[in-house]
């Protein structure tokens, strides 16, 4: 399948590769279909690039780069409450970061996203209960490896 991206230009991808989001993300309900680009020189931050809109991409970090303390409630509840039937074990998170020239960058841990790695379908959900916000200051840690079941 070929994805045009303004920043990109133009994907080859593995149709089976693309992650379907049946209820959209956040602010884009019309936006459902999504592919995973990995940042050249990062191991931190990929890219959800819509395979609609080619103007369309997000930054996004996995969760694994917070450590135990986050999430603070059950990604599996949340996951399951947004639709996800999977196991847990295929579950992965990420995060979108925001990075404006000229101020600190930050990431949504109030709204992540889930990905069924097994099904390659996915869903952003707000945490209840969570003490974090959709602003939270991001550092790149110190070690940029980012675990294998960390992205799908």
């Amino acid at each position: 399948m070929k994805v045009e991206s303004s920043r990109f230009g133009t994907l080859e991808v593995d149709d089976k590769k693309v992650i379907g989001f049946p209820k959209g993300l956040i602010g884009f309900p019309e936006e459902d279909s999504f592919v995973m680009v990995h940042h050249k020189g990062s191991d931190v931050v990929a890219w959800l690039q819509s395979t609609k809109t080619p103007t369309l991409a997000l930054p996004v970090v996995s969760v694994h780069q917070f450590g135990p303390a986050y999430p603070d409630v059950p990604l599996d509840d949340a996951a399951q409450r947004a639709g996800l039937d999977g196991s847990p074990d295929d579950m992965a998170a990420l995060v979108v970061l925001c990075a404006s020239p000229g101020t600190p960058a930050t990431v949504n841990l109030q709204a992540p996203i889930i990905v069924d790695a097994a099904k390659w379908k996915g869903v952003q959900t707000i945490l209840e209960g969570t003490k974090y916000s959709t602003r939270e200051v991001f550092m790149v840690p110190a070690s940029t490896t980012v675990p294998a079941q960390a992205t799908p």
